[in-house]
C-alpha cells in the first residue's frame, strides 16, 4: 500500500467524502501500521487550524490548498502538507466515480465497523443509498450482507446525522445503546456516546419511533426526545425545538462546523469541546464546572475559544498537549 493511498484516504475522511468501504480500508491500514495514526493526527491538526486569510473559501479542496501558503515552516512538514493537498484533489476525482465503481466492485460480505476520530467528522453512503455524517469519536457497525434488501440495522456509539433512503418494505433501525430508533425515510440526529447517561434523538423531517424498555414514542419534525438510559423505568423527555437565526436546529449545528451552546454549564460545554477539539478537560473545582456560557464556536482554535469564554466568566486555563487545565 503506497503512502499516496493513505493520504488520499485521510484527505477524503477529513473532507467528509469518504465511503464506508474506504473507511474500513483506512481502519485496516491503521491496525497494520501505527505510523498511519500519527499521520492522521497531523492531518487533523492541519485541518482544524483556523484560516484567517482565506476569506469565504470553505470547500475542503480550497481549505487544504490555501493551507499550503500558511504552513511553510518548519521545512520538514512541507512534503506532508503537499501530500494532504494532493489527497484532497484526488478525493474530488475519486468521489465523482465512486457511485459507479461501488456497484461493479462489490465488497465482501462482512461486519462493517466505521468511526470518526477525535476532533474530526466523516461522511459516508451506506449500501442502501442512505447518507450518514459521523461526529467526532463516533462508531457505526452494520452487517453488509443483505443490507438494504433483507435488513437495514446499524449500531451507533457516539453522534450521527442520518438522511435515510426511503424503503417501505425494509425499515431502517438504529440501535443506540438501550434505545432503538425505527424509521422508513427521514432525516434525524442521534447522540449516544458511550459515557453519556442519556440518548437524544432530534428529528428534522419525516417520522421516527423511539423505543426503550418496552415503551415507544413517535417523534415529529423539529422535536427532540431525550431518554435517561440509567433510569430504572422508561422515561421520555420530549420537547419542541426552536431554530436559530440561521434557520438551523442547534442540535445539528455541528454539521455546519458550529458548536452552539446556550446557558450551558462549563462541565457540559467541556464535554462538547472535548469531542470538538480532541482534548480532555481537568477542573480545579466544582464551582468552575458550574459556570454557565452561551455562544457559538466556529473556526476558532482551542486557545481562541477559551479566551472568548474568559470574556464573560473569570477563569484561567493551561493547555498541555491534549489536556486542558481550568483553574481560578
Amino acid at each position: 500500500m503506497s503512502n499516496d493511498r493513505i493520504w488520499i484516504l485521510l484527505g477524503k475522511q477529513l473532507s467528509g467524502d469518504i465511503s464506508s468501504s474506504e473507511l474500513v480500508e483506512l481502519e485496516t491500514l491503521m491496525k497494520d501500521d501505527p505510523e498511519v495514526e500519527a499521520s492522521r493526527e497531523l492531518a487533523a491538526a492541519i485541518w482544524q487550524t483556523p484560516l484567517r486569510e482565506v476569506g469565504s473559501a470553505d470547500s475542503s479542496k480550497e481549505r487544504i490548498w490555501n493551507m499550503i501558503d500558511t504552513q511553510t515552516k518548519p521545512r520538514y512538514r512541507r512534503p506532508v502538507i503537499r501530500r494532504l493537498a494532493t489527497a484532497a484533489v484526488a478525493a474530488v476525482v475519486v468521489t465523482a466515480v465512486w457511485a459507479g465503481w461501488r456497484y461493479t466492485h462489490p465488497a465482501a460480505s462482512s461486519p462493517q465497523q466505521l468511526h470518526s476520530f477525535a476532533g474530526g467528522k466523516s461522511r459516508m453512503v451506506l449500501p442502501d443509498g442512505s447518507t450518514v455524517w459521523l461526529n467526532a469519536n463516533s462508531r457505526l457497525h452494520y452487517e453488509e450482507s443483505g443490507f438494504g434488501r433483507q435488513h437495514r440495522e446499524i449500531t451507533l456509539s457516539g453522534e450521527a446525522y442520518f438522511n435515510i433512503a426511503k424503503n417501505d418494505r425494509v425499515p431502517f433501525i438504529v440501535h443506540a445503546g438501550k434505545v432503538n430508533i425505527r424509521v422508513l425515510g427521514t432525516a434525524f440526529n442521534v447522540k449516544a456516546y458511550a459515557n453519556d447517561s442519556i440518548v437524544s434523538t432530534t428529528l428534522v423531517s419525516g417520522k421516527v419511533a423511539i423505543s426503550f424498555q418496552g415503551k415507544t414514542m413517535v417523534l415529529h419534525p423539529e422535536e427532540k426526545i431525550t431518554v435517561p438510559v440509567t433510569s430504572p423505568a422508561p422515561v421520555f423527555q420530549q420537547q419542541h425545538l426552536e431554530k436559530d437565526s440561521s434557520g438551523q436546529l442547534p442540535e445539528i449545528s455541528w454539521l455546519d462546523n458550529k458548536l452552539v451552546f446556550d446557558n450551558h454549564a462549563f462541565s457540559e460545554l467541556a464535554d462538547k469541546m472535548s469531542q470538538w477539539y480532541g482534548v480532555t478537560f481537568h477542573f480545579e473545582s466544582t464551582d468552575l464546572q458550574q459556570l454557565r456560557f452561551s455562544g457559538i464556536i466556529n473556526t476558532e482554535s482551542l486557545d481562541e475559544a477559551l479566551k472568548m469564554l474568559q470574556l464573560s466568566r473569570p477563569f484561567t486555563f493551561r493547555i498541555n498537549g491534549k489536556d486542558v487545565y481550568i483553574s481560578k
